[in-house]
């Protein structure tokens, strides 16, 4: 879904700090079953229904699995809370190749993805996806997928304030959106990371889908800058994708 090679290039810097990576596809990328299922899935969904309580939940399992086992796990809205919030488990099951240039490093080897969409995107109450679903109502279980994988086929990781254009040119993620790369937002100190078994730390990295204009102005002032712009225009935290660029 999301344009991103695999071989790891020279790194670049942007003006506002961030480390650049190029990458491109492999000669050849045999299939290779996951060593390790659902390592620490009781632990993140028991993390989940803490944190979101009272939420009915249902699960997406992965049929086929390359390298990492990814279920989409997706809590239903609530009279409080009207939005859906979608998850992953799989993702921590490898630590991610983290540089170790980052200070505590190990600390930072292990994440989950979430999402918060409208209570308006509705996958089905049987989540019965098929070849026939429309992507207006697939993007988001297909693109979560796509970053818990994306970090262990690269060999590279994925941390706060992160961002992943939708390729060279920033193809729009849905027809008539602007949105054409995500950035990745750390959740809160309560809320992240998840301490799981022998002290294991599990961050957990929310997706928020953002315009070119806006990764190209984090890139050039940094993480700081564009959530100050964020709280300046009030975007909200449950994804909209008919929203206009704050740049």
């Amino acid at each position: 879904m999301f344009g991103f090679g695999r071989k790891k290039k020279k790194t670049e810097v942007s003006k506002g700090g961030s480390t650049i990576y190029r990458h491109e596809e492999p000669k050849d990328q045999d299939f290779k079953p996951p060593e390790s299922y659902c390592v620490y899935m009781e632990e993140v969904c028991e993390h989940f229904d803490k944190i979101f309580p009272g939420r009915e939940s249902r699960v997406m399992h992965e049929i086929l699995s390359d390298l990492v086992h990814i279920d989409v796990h997706v809590m239903m809205p609530t009279a409080e809370e009207n939005f859906r919030v979608i998850y992953t488990t799989g993702m921590s099951d490898l630590p991610m190749t983290v540089s170790k240039e980052v200070q505590n490093y190990e600390n930072w080897q292990h994440a989950e993805l979430v999402m918060l969409l409208p209570d308006s995107w509705n996958p089905g109450e049987a989540l019965n996806m098929n070849g026939d679903t429309p992507h207006k109502d697939f993007w988001a279980i297909s693109g979560i997928k796509y970053f818990a994988k994306m970090p262990h086929y690269f060999k590279t990781w994925l941390g706060d304030g992160h961002t992943i254009p939708n390729g060279p040119d920033y193809e729009p993620i849905l027809e008539g959106s602007e949105m054409g790369g995500v950035v990745l937002i750390m959740l809160d100190s309560e809320k992240s990371p998840i301490i799981a078994k022998v002290g294991k730390q599990i961050h957990l990295l929310m997706v928020v889908p953002i315009t070119r204009a806006e990764t190209e102005y984090k890139l050039e002032h940094g993480m700081a800058a564009l959530l100050k712009k964020f709280d300046e225009h009030n975007v909200p935290l449950v994804i909209d994708m008919g929203r206009k660029s704050v740049v």
